[in-house]
């Protein structure tokens, strides 16, 4: 008799013991075919983006379109995600002489924009823009002057190409 519980109690084991093996692979299995869709959606983000803005420690990687004008002066436009909220992204930056400028537009309601108290040096060599030290300024109100700060960053986009001028094409049409 006591064979014979021995035995049960043995196949029971053995029993818990394959049923937990077969979960662990499955549960495993899964979670390998997670990794490998998440991978793949970095990859595919990591293709669209040629660009990035830092806003302290905040960095927006994104996908911009360059522009070229006939004299010369580059523009960017760009779109992404807040990696950490999934909060919509947009940016502009205008790399005009005497005139530079450049914004991100997050979530379509706070606008973060350089500076207008502090100089905005964007160099444009080759096929890149960057810009080494931006004092990042938020929801500036125009009439009064107030803003709050944003802290401080950079921005680096590589243009593969350049589209024509972009005020040409919409007054061309």
């Amino acid at each position: 008799m006591v064979l014979f519980v021995k035995n049960n109690y043995l196949r029971l084991l053995i029993l818990f013991f394959l049923i937990w093996i077969f979960s662990s692979c499955a549960s495993s299995k899964i979670t390998v075919e997670k990794l490998e869709e998440n991978q793949k959606v970095k990859e595919e983000n990591s293709e669209a983006s040629n660009g990035w803005i830092q806003i302290g420690s905040q960095k927006f990687e994104m996908a911009f379109t360059c522009y070229k004008t006939k004299l010369g002066e580059v523009a960017a436009i760009g779109n992404g995600e807040d990696t950490k909220t999934g909060e919509s992204t947009e940016a502009l930056i205008q790399a005009f002489a005497g005139k530079p400028y450049v914004g991100l537009l997050k979530n379509g309601s706070t606008m973060f924009e350089a500076s207008l108290n502090e100089t905005l040096d964007l160099l444009v060599d080759n096929f890149e823009i960057t810009a080494g030290a931006i004092s990042w300024q938020k929801n500036l109100d125009l009439e009064t002057g107030y803003s709050e700060v944003a802290g401080f960053g950079s921005l680096f986009v590589n243009c593969e190409k350049f589209e024509s001028d972009l005020l040409e094409e919409k007054f061309s049409n």
